[in-house]
């Protein structure tokens, strides 16, 4: 409020310099050189006339200036380009030392408002150069302001964020403010066309004074167009030479979601998931800092409460706070598949089908975050998702999310994940564990694969880097463990090739059940390789070794399962018990996996003495139940 005082002071110079040199017969265009020196000793930008200026003095103070310019941070760059100033002020009250304005009008001003990818917004004025002296009550010159007819007529209004990319435009804008003086009401009426769009304004401020020299003043706003309608009331208050402050309630309450972000970007959303938005909250700050306190939001059946921040003083604006939301579906408000157009060229993809599209992560660094959401729980694509506390910290493109555990498929899941955008290529960190999750309905819901089953602990630590998927799975690197237990693989029976390698075979489905599988491995460039993957079984033990390149999507290893004389399986650490073994070679690309026999001349020589084999099954026999077990694995009649 006083820098608004200050400027309008600033150009009230021109008719009161005049006023004053009038009666020594002062040349108007010294005047105006006196005023443009006086403005850029105290802001240090220019003030520049370029128009005519024409001055009368009776009855009351008048000038006419056109082409009037204040310029702006950068050279050649205006704050403010007006068309045509036109300002008449009452010439008794002046010499009392009361401006009385009897009219101000600004002709089709451009207002150019840039904040710089450091945060400095190019409207700071400084008011360091002023004399220290310089009293605050008022700008200086006079004791009392009045204000009558003062209008902005057909303006345009530009803000630009250099650091987001971000330009809006308002058209149409007219302005009309009244000031009877100030110890009274200001009001400001305004109306515009954002994007096209009709938005009107009224402000109500009583009484001013106090905002000049300290104090506090009732406060009224409201915001409307776009089917939104907001409205704030409360209080201003200015302590010392720290910045107005507000503290109030704020109402927002939006009929046309679609409406409010054709205004607010500019561009046609698609279809939204909700269309109406209430809030309510406790709002206060500074022009560069805003909280919004017990915030209370409904957007459809959505709700949502908890507290808001906003920081505009830094390299980018910063959005903080904490939301509690309840149990949410989101299944009601995803869009369905959008169908492919036909029209549109297939994405560039590599040799395994990895796509070599660029990621753009860029958004990530158009502004910092610091988010704490608590939910109740989740209910996306049919899955039920327990209830769980989401941590988000965005700072200078660097994303750090952290999951608490939480409930998922019979068990629990949690962990942290790190995404940055602000290097050259992207990077990615994922550490996370999962303990009792169910595999098949997990693998099946999201990944498309149902050859799986069982209760699944998990522990992984992985890195990656790239521009595109191929680069990121090209680049993985890490480790982890981990281990299913109860469970089975579907499409193979690894018990039915051991018994085909020595000549029993049976007709049995394709599947290996098992009471623990899991390893350990380790990642370099995409390429997963372990040496310790086991299977315990009853009747069947399996080692192996080999890697799974997931950059080519290509599968290499050698497995060894064993037909033992033994019922264990979960609970027994032993993988080296004595039995038949049939090496099995797993190869090729994960739709098309080929398991053979790996039957070199050792194990063939092995094999030749099928009474070997045989004595080895018959210990089976001596175990309760055992009997049916070995008719039923080698396939014989009794």
């Amino acid at each position: 409020m006083r820098k608004f005082a200050f400027i309008l002071s600033l150009l009230l110079l021109v008719p009161i310099g005049a006023a004053v040199a009038l009666p020594f017969l002062v040349p108007v265009g010294a005047i105006v050189a006196e005023v443009e020196r006086q403005v850029e000793a105290a802001t240090g930008r220019a003030l520049t006339i370029k128009g005519r200026v024409d001055l009368s003095y009776f009855p009351s103070i008048a000038v006419t200036a056109d082409q009037v310019h204040f310029a702006g941070i950068r050279q050649g760059e205006d704050l403010l380009a007006v068309q045509q100033l036109a300002v008449r002020l009452r010439l008794m009250p002046l010499l009392r030392g009361k401006a009385e304005v009897e009219k101000f009008v600004l002709t089709a001003p451009v207002i150019d408002l840039t904040v710089d990818k450091q945060g400095k917004p190019n409207w700071d004025v400084s008011l360091a150069a002023a004399p220290a002296s310089a009293d605050h009550t008022s700008p200086g010159f006079m004791s009392d302001l009045s204000l009558a007819e003062v209008e902005i007529v057909d303006g345009r209004l530009r803000y630009t964020d250099a650091r987001t990319g971000m330009v809006r435009e308002a058209t149409d804008v007219d302005v009309t403010l009244s000031l009877p003086d100030l110890d009274g009401p200001l009001t400001l009426e305004a109306a515009l066309l954002l994007n096209g769009t009709p938005v009107t304004l009224d402000l109500g401020i009583e009484p001013v004074r106090p905002l000049l020299s300290g104090g506090k003043a009732g406060m009224a706003l409201r915001v409307a167009g776009a089917g939104t309608g907001l409205d704030v009331k409360g209080q201003l208050e200015r302590q010392g030479e720290a910045p107005l402050s507000l503290s109030g309630d704020l109402s927002l309450t939006v009929t046309s979601l679609a409406d409010l972000m054709k205004v607010a970007t500019g561009g046609v959303p698609s279809d939204l998931p909700v269309d109406d938005l209430t809030m309510t909250g406790k709002l206060s700050g500074t022009p560069s800092r805003l909280a919004l306190a017990g915030l209370s939001a409904k957007a459809g059946d959505l709700t949502a409460n908890g507290n808001l921040s906003l920081k505009l003083d830094g390299a980018r604006p910063a959005l903080g706070g904490s939301l509690s939301l309840p149990k949410l579906e989101l299944d009601r408000y995803l869009p369905a598949p959008a169908a492919p157009d036909p029209a549109a060229p297939a994405p560039e993809v590599g040799p395994a089908g990895w796509s070599k599209e660029r990621i753009d992560l860029s958004a990530l660094k158009s502004a910092d975050l610091d988010m704490t959401l608590q939910l109740a729980g989740l209910l996306v694509k049919g899955v039920e998702v327990g209830a769980t506390t989401l941590t988000l910290k965005l700072t200078d493109g660097r994303l750090n999310a952290g999951l608490a555990d939480t409930a998922l498929f019979g068990g629990t899941i949690g962990g942290k994940l790190t995404l940055d955008a602000g290097r050259q290529t992207n990077a990615l960190t994922v550490a996370a564990h999962a303990k009792g999750v169910q595999a098949e309905p997990l693998l099946t819901r999201f990944a498309g694969f149902d050859k799986l089953s069982g209760a699944t602990d998990a522990n992984i630590d992985i890195r990656a880097s790239g521009t595109n998927q191929q680069e990121l799975v090209g680049s993985l690197n890490g480790g982890g463990n981990v281990l299913f237990l109860n469970g089975a693989v579907k499409g193979v029976n690894l018990a039915q090739i051991v018994r085909s390698a020595i000549g029993h075979a049976s007709a049995e489905p394709p599947q290996t059940d098992f009471a623990e599988m899991g390893g350990t491995f380790t990642l370099t460039d995409g390429v997963a390789a372990t040496e310790d993957f086991h299977l315990l079984a009853p009747l069947l033990r399996v080692a192996g070794k080999g890697n799974i390149n997931l950059a080519s999507k290509r599968v290499d290893m050698r497995l060894s399962p064993k037909l033992v004389g033994s019922l264990e399986g979960q609970g027994t650490t032993r993988i080296d018990v004595d039995g038949i073994t049939v090496p099995v070679r797993v190869r090729g690309p994960f739709d098309n996996l080929s398991w053979t026999p790996d039957l070199s001349s050792s194990v063939k020589a092995a094999l030749k003495d099928p009474k070997k084999a045989q004595d080895a099954l018959e210990k089976l026999k001596t175990k309760d139940g055992a009997k049916g077990l070995l008719k039923g694995l080698l396939g014989k009649k009794q």
